[in-house]
């Protein structure tokens, strides 16, 4: 990955049928994630970009995920059809990047948001995926109720390919990141511009992808 990442935010969505919204069965660092409840007060603050058709993987028939707002689950819980995905502003250093993934209630109930997202890059214009899925990392993983138009974000830490064995991490150029918000089957397009690259092979005892349980607030760290 080069210096930074230059991030146009957006939302379009990808229905996925029977896969969890962990975007395949990512690995956790340390110890399994605690609970807790908390209430987002903080008004969602501006990290998002025009919308754009999900250019990131096909999309199934009846599917929803642009933000453009419905109804969320019987038990609260934000859907994707009900939320933005962006990514809000990167900062790099010592081969590494990181970005706060951020999720915006779009709809016009209050919703709940918990634990991990799904995320891994992609590329091609089928939307395929590079590499393997994010690493969970071990942290609290509170409950977030976002008001509409309130903001909770997931931080995401990628290494640049370059400090990888070529021969193992097989660095491709990517096109941005499929993203599935916790609990959720449908995923939204990050797209990245620049010149981005990810591994498309697999590193042994590497974590290219490292991505932390959601937070109140569109700047996780």
């Amino acid at each position: 990955m080069t210096r930074s990442l230059g991030i146009a935010a957006v939302a379009g969505v990808m229905a996925v049928g029977l896969l969890t919204a962990a975007c395949g069965s990512p690995r956790t660092t340390n110890a399994s994630s605690d609970t807790s409840t908390t209430s987002s007060s903080a008004t969602a603050t501006s990290t998002t970009a025009s919308s754009a058709a999900d250019t990131g993987a096909n999309t199934a028939s009846g599917a929803k995920g642009d933000g453009s707002g419905g109804a969320n689950a019987a038990n609260g819980q934000c859907l994707t059809g009900n939320l933005k995905v962006t990514a809000g502003g990167g900062d790099a250093g010592a081969g590494h990047s990181f970005i706060p993934i951020v999720f915006t209630n779009t709809g016009s109930a209050p919703c709940t948001i918990a634990a991990y997202p799904g995320v891994s890059f992609v590329t091609g214009d089928d939307g395929r995926q590079v590499g393997d899925p994010a690493t969970r990392v071990s942290a609290s993983a509170p409950t977030v109720t976002l008001q509409p138009g309130q903001a909770a974000s997931a931080a995401l830490s990628i290494t640049n390919p370059g400090v990888y064995d070529p021969a193992q991490c097989k660095p491709v150029a990517v096109r941005g990141l499929r993203v599935y918000p916790p609990n959720n089957t449908a995923a939204a397009f990050v797209p990245l511009s620049g010149d981005v690259q990810g591994c498309s092979g697999h590193v042994p005892n590497q974590e290219p992808l490292k991505i932390k349980p959601v937070v109140a607030g569109a700047n996780a760290q």
